[in-house]
């Protein structure tokens, strides 16, 4: 899997892309960014996890990570979003626990810390904000403590509840972003020993497989080929192709698959990840794949802005609305892998 590279070609494959798109409908991203700084982000910085006032959301720190990183890609697009961002800055520094992690529930995981390293350190590299350096220094050593023990969260005996995300298995690729932007930020080396350990001790995706945490570990295989890593491991064959045969007539990738068979509702997070990835694909062959994707996320677009988790919930679900809004620039210029969230 290779991002386009803004080569002479890249044109043409976003025309193929708008080609297939045809008459087909595709999401608001202007309406999706008023959503999240209107609905899903609070006055004190921290981000639901979803808005629905008859299934109340809760302060997810995650999606908090996620909308900084978003924010700080566009730090001079707006005055709102600039405050935004430092309400979420701030929301993180003051989630980060008595070990150095982020969570939520007593519970600090190492997925969700990385992913608020990301937006903390894209925070700090859109302005003058040293004063950053301690937490993001005491997150990295965090998360470095426990890709080394192999835990996936402290305290360790939440690991036995049986959750995906409490399990040290194949998403936790994708914390590579993570570690990369540190060595970045403070001019260390790259962090090779480091992922080599964090894949070392990855286990494999479980079956049935469960699509949301199958596509972050795609992502973390696409963000070594782009760090220069690719070499610590190889991504799963066909795994593009794979998402493309799972996908449903309506675009919809469904919760769950068991080899080429999907099962369970339609989920807005996985269709709109299944996208990005083929965007980051081959826009052509994959131009058909991204128009019906697109349109059932937009058929999951309320007036209000916000994408539905799935289509027969009420829950406006925050970090599908950021993947769709990523997903949707990117249809018309080359993903920006260095932005992904």
């Amino acid at each position: 899997m290779h991002a386009d590279t803004g080569d002479g070609s890249a044109g043409g494959k976003h025309s193929a892309v708008r080609g297939a798109q045809g008459r087909r409908a595709v999401p608001d991203a202007a309406a999706m960014r008023r959503w999240l700084l209107a609905e899903a982000l609070r006055p004190d910085g921290a981000v639901l996890s979803w808005a629905n006032p008859a299934h109340p959301g809760y302060p997810y720190p995650e999606a908090a990570g996620l909308l900084l990183s978003s924010l700080s890609a566009r730090p001079a697009e707006s005055v709102d979003g600039a405050a935004a961002a430092d309400r979420v800055a701030a929301f993180l520094c003051r989630s980060i626990d008595a070990a150095g992690g982020i969570g939520r529930g007593g519970i600090a995981y190492l997925f969700d810390s990385s992913v608020a390293l990301a937006g903390l350190l894209r925070y700090r590299a859109a302005g003058s904000r040293a004063w950053l350096d301690a937490t993001v220094h005491r997150l990295h050593a965090f998360i470095g403590d426990l890709v080394a023990g192999g835990a996936a969260v402290t305290p360790p005996v939440a690991a036995a509840d049986g959750r995906w995300s409490t399990e040290f298995g194949a998403h936790l690729v994708k914390c590579v972003q993570a570690l990369h932007l540190y060595s970045q930020a403070f001019g260390t080396p790259p962090p090779r020993e480091l992922v080599a350990a964090l894949i070392d001790r990855c286990g494999r995706q479980p079956s049935p497989v469960y699509v949301h945490p199958f596509c972050y570990e795609q992502e973390g295989h696409l963000l070594m080929t782009h760090y220069g890593l690719g070499d610590l491991f190889e991504p799963i064959d066909g795994a593009l192709e794979w998402l493309a045969a799972l996908q449903q007539p309506n675009g919809a990738i469904l919760a769950f698959a068991n080899g080429m068979d999907g099962f369970g509702e339609p989920r807005s997070d996985a269709t709109a990840q299944a996208v990005r990835l083929w965007l980051c694909g081959n826009r052509e062959r994959f131009g058909q794949s991204i128009a019906r994707g697109l349109a059932f996320l937009a058929a999951c677009q309320t007036p209000a802005g916000g994408i539905r988790y799935a289509p027969d919930r009420d829950d406006l679900c925050s970090w599908s609305t950021m993947f769709t809004v990523q997903a949707v620039e990117w249809v018309d210029r080359p993903p920006a892998l260095d932005d992904f969230l």
